[in-house]
């Protein structure tokens, strides 16, 4: 064997020993250990940082991630409402098409509010949510400071670009 084999089996033994200990380690107080991540997160524990500036944190994370989640959940309940009627027998030709004309709008909108956040996302931006209507975009960021004029203009090119609605509402989630 060459000095280069000798190196390589030495390393491959050394990660199975530390992989075997983490597994071995993991096991011993597996999913109950209570520094997990998930205990530490507890109703008890929100309550004791309440009044920090952590739990400011991550009531705005559960904003937008509750806001996210309902509106999902709404947008399915309508997709599925939707191809119900379409794949109904006893629904006519032209509600079929009226329902097919809104299943594609609606697929067309939730598309187009996740190619927002993601644009505004990359102008380095922590988080964003985008609530597009008929004639109206609602977009709330999450940002510690207050956005500049520039930053409000980029905003609505890429909601103009993306959706082709003028009018934008820019709130800011702190």
């Amino acid at each position: 064997m060459t000095k280069k084999q000798c190196g390589i089996i030495f390393t491959l033994l050394t990660l199975i020993l530390c992989v075997g200990m983490l597994a071995a380690k993991l096991n011993n107080g597996g999913l109950n250990d209570p520094t997990d991540l998930s205990q530490v997160l507890s109703s008890e524990n929100i309550q004791n940082v309440e009044n920090s500036e952590d739990a400011e944190a991550l009531n705005q994370t559960n904003y937008f991630y509750e806001s996210r989640s309902l509106r999902e959940q709404q947008d399915s309940s309508t997709i599925q409402s939707l191809k119900a009627i379409i794949s109904d027998e006893n629904t006519s030709q032209e509600n079929k098409d009226d329902a097919t004309k809104k299943l594609t709008k609606k697929t067309m909108v939730r598309e187009n509010e996740g190619r927002i956040e993601l644009g505004i996302k990359n102008k380095g931006y922590e988080d964003a949510l985008c609530m597009l209507e008929d004639s109206k975009a609602t977009v709330i960021i999450k940002s510690s400071k207050p956005i500049e004029q520039k930053d409000s203009v980029d905003i609505q090119e890429i909601v103009q670009n993306v959706s082709n609605i003028k009018d934008v509402i820019i709130e800011v989630q702190k």
